[in-house]
């Protein structure tokens, strides 16, 4: 019985180890290693770089931070002459309403420099007050009503910048200041008085050629009256179009 036995275990540890002996063989073979994921395959950490590498957000944020964008500017204004046309008003002339016709050309040396020449005619007529005094008070003071003044002038554009209008229209503009002087004549003499003049101006352009102009000016002179002389400012507001020329312009460099 015990022999029966003994041959039965025997045959059993015998069939085991012929089961599991090549399994374990087979799991200590070096080719059939595990399969492991492929580097630059998208898996649920983010999606593959360029060459099969995934992307490094600190690398994409440290380009981010190094690249810079240079835009053209919408307008050049180098090389090209401007002419002003426009109408304004006197400001300051108590005893006449004084409005004026003005033309200025300008010559753009670059893009923040212009050197022109304004001519402008007025056109009088006697003010309310002056009708008051003379009749009322018949008081007659000593009058000066403009004729005429031109001159030359040196323009530094000071800012510019850009509108955006309905998150479509772009309209590039700049303020620049002017400092210049000629000759005046007014109603007293037809001798011309040496004058200086200063201002202030603003451009918006509504095409590549075409500008709406807005220009705050003080033409400064010495009048001569019986009573002596008189330092004399005359401020004038002006509006008006420029038309520059050539009407178009090219980029040096290429977008």
């Amino acid at each position: 019985m015990r022999a029966a036995l003994g041959v039965a275990f025997a045959g059993l540890v015998l069939v085991l180890m012929t089961i599991g002996g090549p399994t374990g063989a087979h799991a200590a073979e070096p080719d059939d290693e595990p399969a492991t994921e492929v580097e630059g395959e998208t898996g649920e950490g983010g999606e593959p770089g360029e060459g099969g590498e995934p992307k490094d957000p600190a690398l994409v944020s440290d380009l981010d931070s190094l690249v810079r964008v240079v835009q053209q500017r919408p307008v050049l204004k180098s090389g090209r002459f401007e002419l002003f046309s426009g109408a304004g008003l006197v400001a300051n002339d108590q005893m006449y309403d004084h409005w004026f016709a003005t033309a200025t050309g300008r010559v753009h040396v670059s893009e923040w420099i212009s050197i022109g020449a304004t001519y402008n005619k007025y056109f009088s007529e006697v003010s309310d007050l002056q009708r008051t005094v003379a009749n009322d008070f018949e008081v007659f003071p000593e009058l000066s009503a403009y004729r005429w003044y031109a001159g030359g002038d040196v323009t530094f554009v000071a800012i510019d910048g850009k509108f955006v209008f309905f998150d479509d229209v772009i309209a590039y503009w700049d303020l620049y200041a002017s400092i210049g002087g000629g000759v005046t004549v007014t109603s007293r003499s037809e001798d011309p008085k040496p004058t200086g003049m200063i201002g202030v101006g603003w451009r918006l352009f509504l095409t590549d050629w075409l500008t709406f102009t807005a220009e705050l000016r003080d033409y400064m002179f010495f009048e001569k009256f019986n009573a002596g002389n008189e330092f004399v400012n005359n401020v004038v507001g002006q509006i008006g179009l420029s038309i520059f020329i050539p009407f178009g312009f090219d980029y040096e460099f290429a977008k």
